[in-house]
């Protein structure tokens, strides 16, 4: 019995606390008239608060998504950007003789004005692997920059990169093989 009225107690607490915070409007603003108990003259705008913000990123600049309305988009859209990849990441001859294989994870901040900053890797294989999408993804052209309400926002983006010595599995996606010969 104590066990239920703790477990009610919990719930109203949690109910109670969600119920009292409201951090996504606007405050009510007079405008042209200085007698604020006029409600015609009041603005009051809800703010979406269904976007995640990447709490790992820079956030010195303003927040940073890592989803929105209108996710941040390359020159040419998702076909141009995987392309655009695989010609300019060259696989390293020595990562090649030593028959090294596996995915580099990149991720990347696209700014509200379409910019790409804060370049780094989550996932490493090796650091002449890991240079090289440094290299690339550091000197992309500017992102369509995503989008919430209208407004452009900075998401962070995360890219896998996998290199591959020889075409055998479905290469869907950003890979990378050794040059020919």
């Amino acid at each position: 019995m104590k066990q239920i009225i703790k477990l009610f107690g919990l719930v109203l607490l949690v109910v109670m606390s969600c119920k009292n915070k409201n951090y996504n409007t606007i405050k009510p603003t007079s405008v042209n008239n200085t007698d604020s108990r006029d409600s015609t003259a009041l603005v009051s705008k809800p703010v979406p608060d269904n976007f995640i913000i990447d709490s790992i990123a820079n956030q010195a600049n303003g927040p940073v998504y890592m989803f929105c309305e209108t996710m941040p988009e390359f020159p040419g859209g998702k076909n141009a950007f995987n392309e655009y990849l695989r010609k300019r990441i060259v696989y390293p001859t020595k990562a090649v003789m030593d028959k090294i294989e596996g995915r580099v994870v990149v991720k990347f901040i696209v700014r509200s004005t379409g910019e790409i900053g804060d370049v780094k890797v989550l996932r490493s294989i090796r650091e002449d692997l890991d240079k090289e999408c440094l290299r690339v993804m550091s000197t992309m052209p500017n992102w369509k920059p995503g989008m919430i309400s209208g407004n452009p926002v900075a998401v962070s983006y995360s890219v896998p990169v996998r290199f591959l010595l020889q075409p055998g599995e479905s290469l869907n996606g950003i890979y990378i093989l050794p040059p020919k010969k």
